[in-house]
């Protein structure tokens, strides 16, 4: 358990905080929470309700049944707890890279985005590798985006269409690399 887990009380409740601090106007119904955080269901529901209780979320009925729960825009730590969290998140960076690696034999990552705290650019993670299996792909990238409680923007490009691409001076290969970005694994020896 690393330090925040451990100031916060514990992982789910970690992963809950950045669901709604990085996903600031969305309202998700419980089963949506669970499943973009990867929260077991009765653990969500405490840890929902716990957040309800201290100001951070808010809880609102909409016809019936319908639950739903959203972000207190005036819960006064608002700011410091998003930049807390998004640095906290950045810190742990070979993680991801190691969970990127089972998708194929990788060349090069890119972070960018919301790594470099930039909120609406086009891309987080640019990947350059071979070999790559889509139903991988979706759980990797899937199980980070429960990780950073943010749905990640993502390129998946392999070698030989990266070199094209970088050549020609395509929009999506420049729109990460002419905005702050990290090369975190480069084997193609190109920066």
């Amino acid at each position: 358990m690393d330090t925040l887990e451990k100031i916060f009380g514990g992982a789910a409740r970690v992963k809950l905080m950045r669901l709604f601090l990085f996903n600031p106007t969305l309202y998700y119904e419980t089963s949506d929470v669970v499943d973009r955080s990867k929260v077991e269901t009765s653990r969500a529901r405490r840890e929902l309700n716990f957040l309800a209780k201290v100001g951070l979320i808010k809880k609102s009925s909409r016809g019936g049944n319908t639950v739903v729960w959203y972000l207190n825009d005036r819960f006064p730590y608002l700011v410091e707890f998003q930049r807390l969290l998004l640095q906290t998140s950045l810190v742990h960076k070979q993680p991801i890279v190691k969970k990127i690696s089972k998708i194929g034999r990788i060349k090069l990552v890119v972070f960018s985005g919301i790594f470099k705290e930039l909120w609406d650019n086009t891309i987080d993670i640019l990947v350059v590798a071979d070999n790559t299996k889509r139903g991988t792909v979706e759980s990797v990238m899937s199980s980070i985006e429960a990780e950073m409680g943010k749905e990640i923007k993502y390129a998946i490009l392999d070698s030989e269409d990266f070199k094209y691409r970088l050549g020609v001076g395509d929009r999506l290969v420049r729109d990460v690399l002419d905005y702050p970005h990290e090369v975190v694994l480069d084997k193609l020896g190109l920066f």
